[in-house]
């Protein structure tokens, strides 16, 4: 599987009509499945995936993914979690330390001490008192929002609500905006995607500010006395829709794309909040490691649906219910080498 290079998020024009080709083939295909109204069902999930568009799909760099590695489980298979991390031009401190820390194999040895059911699994800084690398930024609050968040996200939608326009109006489709099949009541004035994220934006002190919205899968950082929002170095993963709460309170650095069960399922933490009660009872981690520092052979390859194809909206309704934003997982798929 080979995936088309991203198009410029500054060359709407080219958006529009790579969008408009993409939208003639894709529904009218589904307008002649549709003559056939004894036959006709509603598409599932991934009916609506392996329909998308090829050059909807695009890849995720590797610079962007780091491998988190369990010991292996009882039954002698292994157990990893492919993280993306936020692109560079999109985030701020937390994600640079973040990569610090990978490249120091800071986290090798470290421990998962807390795993809160439906909630967080917490993992790194304490308590095992393990001394930094040098040279970590001091990450304030403000770096929660990115106003290049926003900027994305507006060519993204730009295009996307003119691409479901054109379907709508020429191929006889019946695609809804994002907002007629989500809702939103976790805080956010406003909420959409780009560049394959799911994005908020509320106004503070009179200006529209934005930033990565903290779904299921999420990495959020550990947040210390203001102004240090923390270094990266203790991360908890999102594992359950009650952590929305954590949106602009605690920062965003990525999200599990592949094997986020191994760090959902492990015994729960036995004290308060999820927290185990012994240090014997303490998951170890292996190590989390740079995609890119493994030989090329090795390194993993994962793709994203654009966030400007009328696909994503199509596979969203095709879970038939009525959630916010983070209810269905962002589409990622392993592409082939």
């Amino acid at each position: 599987m080979s995936a088309t290079p991203a198009l410029s998020p500054s060359s709407p024009s080219r958006f529009f009509s790579s969008l408009t080709l993409s939208c003639f083939l894709l529904c009218s295909t589904a307008a002649l499945a549709q003559d056939d109204s004894t036959q006709a069902q509603d598409p599932t999930p991934e009916d609506v995936l392996a329909a998308a568009p090829a050059e909807h799909w695009l890849p995720i760099p590797v610079n962007d993914l780091m491998i988190f590695t369990l010991p292996d489980a009882a039954d002698g298979k292994p157990r990893q979690a492919i993280i993306q991390l936020l692109p560079a031009n999109l985030s701020g401190g937390h994600v640079r330390n973040v990569r610090k820390l990978a490249q120091n194999r800071w986290w090798d040895g470290t421990k998962i001490y807390r795993v809160a059911k439906d909630f967080v699994t917490q993992f790194g800084g304490n308590p095992d008192g393990k001394a930094l690398p040098k040279n970590l930024e001091t990450v304030p609050e403000s770096e929660y929002f990115n106003a290049a968040l926003g900027a994305r996200s507006d060519t993204d939608m730009q295009a996307l609500d003119a691409a479901v326009a054109y379907a709508n109006a020429y191929q006889k489709t019946d695609i809804k905006p994002l907002m007629k099949i989500i809702y939103e009541n976790t805080g956010a004035s406003k909420v959409g995607f780009g560049a394959g994220w799911p994005i908020g934006s509320k106004t503070i002190d009179g200006e529209m500010k934005y930033f990565p919205i903290t779904c299921r899968g999420s990495l959020s950082p550990a947040h210390y006395d203001p102004p240090d929002a923390g270094s990266g170095a203790e991360i908890s993963v999102v594992t359950g829709e009650a952590a929305r709460s954590l949106d602009t309170t605690f920062g965003m650095v990525g999200r599990v794309i592949d094997g986020l069960e191994h760090l959902v399922n492990l015994p729960p933490g036995d004290a308060a909040g999820g927290f185990y009660a012994s240090n014997s009872s303490h998951i170890p981690i292996t190590s989390i490691r740079l995609a890119s520092e493994l030989p090329l052979a090795e390194q993993p390859r994962y793709e994203y649906l654009a966030s400007y194809s009328p696909s994503l909206l199509q596979y969203i309704a095709a879970h038939g219910g009525y959630g916010n934003i983070c209810t269905v997982g962002y589409p990622t798929r392993s592409a082939a080498p």
